[in-house]
């Protein structure tokens, strides 16, 4: 097959419509028009000498852009296979190296990935994306110091890499210096305004620091350029709630709720704000939801129990917390559950006895059968209060001393 020859001015046009169709995603399209250029032989412009087999000078930068298709395409040998090219070329390529850096992470080649980005480093000292690479391996190794030192490198190399803004504000974060991860941060904002992601982990810097104001004029802008991004949208209902601001954290629950109807998060903020507000039944409703979506997770039939308890259900609120206890039997939830119940069996039997004491009638049909006694007068304890109340000698509690008391009204 005849090789193509064309112009550095074609190849130049052919290499950038590859990068523009790799940045949008067309993989495909973006590896044809590298491909064209890498077997490509440059020809003269018109009226130039012929030099027979010029060299190519993109064809390095045409398999190194067949490399990035093929990573996003999952394809990791046929990438393996044009960095070798490029870097056959070119040994000291930084961004051949970086590449080969990066796939050999993704394959647990760790040692090998971190030589790859120390020798582009030896050779390109100025390389940013080395620096922001090598400080990344560092962080997942938890070597912190490091990660700072040589993402502080990437800046130095190229101010305007907001790459290496991002993980110099991860590595901060990690050693508890917030306010300067917080700047960091900003910064790779002010850079590339357009990355909706970037908004929510500033906003979650400043959550941190509890600069609670500041995170929800940050998550505002944010969601003026992505006004459904769910997880912002979580964030500023959230926010809002921590600063008391009910009317808007509806408003962003309801907006997630649309973007994401099976939300648990926008219903947990609905049900608090709603409690707040003194609207019950709507926390309720909310609870109710929650469960439906989650019946195994105990936190959900806690909200319900505490809800129903507010409203006086305690029936309702008593079989809540008893799911609690047999979901969670042997945790804090559990406990607080378990502890609840034990709170509401004393108080209804303390009542029960009062009543009897006031009652002959109720007082004999106690003494027959406590539990329907119990019930008929709108009672309801749990097993074990039953079983305690079945246990209790009437006779002796309700002697002289509790009949002698005076009526107490509630």
């Amino acid at each position: 097959m005849q090789v193509p020859r064309l112009t550095i001015t074609s190849l130049r046009r052919l290499y950038q419509k590859g990068q523009d169709l790799l940045k949008s995603g067309k993989t495909q399209d973006a590896a044809h028009y590298f491909n064209r250029i890498a077997q490509a032989r440059v020809r003269p412009v018109k009226g130039a000498e012929c030099i027979p087999d010029e060299p190519n000078p993109l064809v390095a930068q045409a398999r190194l852009g067949l490399c990035y298709c093929f990573v996003e395409q999952g394809d990791l040998d046929r990438a393996m296979d044009q960095l070798n090219r490029v870097l056959s070329l070119e040994p000291h390529n930084p961004e051949a190296l970086c590449e080969l850096a990066y796939i050999l992470s993704l394959r647990g080649q760790r040692p090998g990935a971190r030589a790859a980005l120390e020798c582009a480093i030896h050779h390109n000292p100025a390389c940013a994306r080395a620096h922001k690479a090598l400080g990344y391996y560092f962080l997942q190794e938890d070597d912190l110091e490091r990660a700072i030192s040589e993402c502080r490198a990437a800046v130095a190399c190229d101010a305007g890499y907001d790459l290496a803004h991002v993980e110099l504000a991860v590595a901060l974060a990690r050693t508890g210096e917030l306010d300067q991860a917080v700047d960091s941060m900003s910064q790779a904002l002010q850079i590339a305004p357009e990355r909706p992601d970037y908004y929510y982990s500033l906003a979650a810097l400043l959550r941190e620091t509890r600069r609670l104001p500041d995170a929800l004029e940050v998550l505002t802008s944010g969601l003026e350029l992505d006004p459904e991004n769910g997880d912002m949208l979580e964030a500023a209902a959230e926010v809002a709630l921590e600063t008391g601001d009910m009317p808007r954290a509806i408003g962003c629950a309801q907006k997630l709720l649309r973007v994401n109807r099976n939300s648990l998060s926008a219903r947990d903020v609905l049900g608090v704000a709603y409690l707040q507000q003194g609207r019950i039944n709507d926390a309720l409703r909310m609870a109710d939801q929650m469960v439906a979506i989650s019946p195994l997770d105990p936190s959900h039939h806690f909200k319900k129990a505490v809800l129903f308890q507010q409203q006086g259900m305690l029936r309702e609120a008593l079989n809540e917390f008893v799911r609690v206890i047999h979901l969670a039997p042997e945790t804090d939830m559990g406990e607080e559950a378990r502890s609840a119940v034990e709170a509401m069996d004393n108080h209804q039997v303390r009542q029960i006895l009062l009543l009897a004491s006031e009652d002959s009638i109720f007082r004999v049909k106690l003494r027959r059968d406590p539990v329907s006694a119990v019930h008929e007068r709108g009672f309801f304890l749990s097993e074990t209060g039953e079983s305690a109340l079945q246990s209790l000698n009437l006779e002796e509690l309700l002697s002289a001393e509790w009949c002698s008391r005076p009526p107490v009204y509630h």
